[in-house]
């Protein structure tokens, strides 16, 4: 037998947080859910360190991750359970690149209290709509052509792509 894997761990992992904390009698507070978001993230630094590591994966790892990103990295590195020396090895270095890129884009860009330059109240007003599924994918089209440079992050720039991408979704500006 070659070992064990345990697909969608992390799911059914960070399902379980909550009964392991209840029968443990921990506190069911912000320390339980810090819990659960690690557990449910802590296998995205993987898959990103397997694949070529890009800008725009770190930057959503470290979105997502907030300020917790370094102890995400802690656990994901004490999380390594393969026998095979080599295949550690190349976990280690890979982990290595991804805090590398981190420490990067953390100097460059400061993701942690990133705020999308345009709002949802901004698009209702624009197109005189209210809240709905299209203002959602318009904040998430802006997000994403930001965090993969494909526009700068300015209110300007996002303004233009936004109303680009409305156009396509065929909402128009009103007045």
């Amino acid at each position: 037998m070659a070992g064990w894997t345990f697909k969608n761990h992390n799911y059914i992992g960070q399902k379980m947080v909550s009964g392991i904390f209840h029968r443990l009698k921990l506190p069911l507070d912000e320390r339980m859910h810090y819990v659960e978001r690690l557990v449910g993230l802590h296998m995205r630094p993987i898959a990103i360190a397997d694949d070529e590591v890009t800008d725009s994966a770190v930057r959503r790892l470290l979105f997502e991750a907030g300020p917790d990103i370094d102890d995400l990295m802690t656990l994901c590195e004490a999380d390594i359970t393969s026998k095979n020396a080599e295949r550690k090895q190349q976990f280690l270095h890979n982990f290595q690149l991804v805090r590398e890129k981190l420490a990067d884009l953390q100097a460059r860009d400061n993701y942690r209290t990133w705020q999308n330059p345009i709002t949802g109240e901004e698009i209702m007003e624009t197109f005189g709509i209210g809240p709905c599924r299209q203002i959602g994918d318009l904040k998430q089209a802006v997000k994403d052509a930001i965090w993969e440079s494909r526009i700068p992050n300015d209110h300007d720039a996002a303004r233009q792509y936004m109303l680009a991408e409305a156009e396509k979704m065929g909402l128009h500006p009103v007045g």
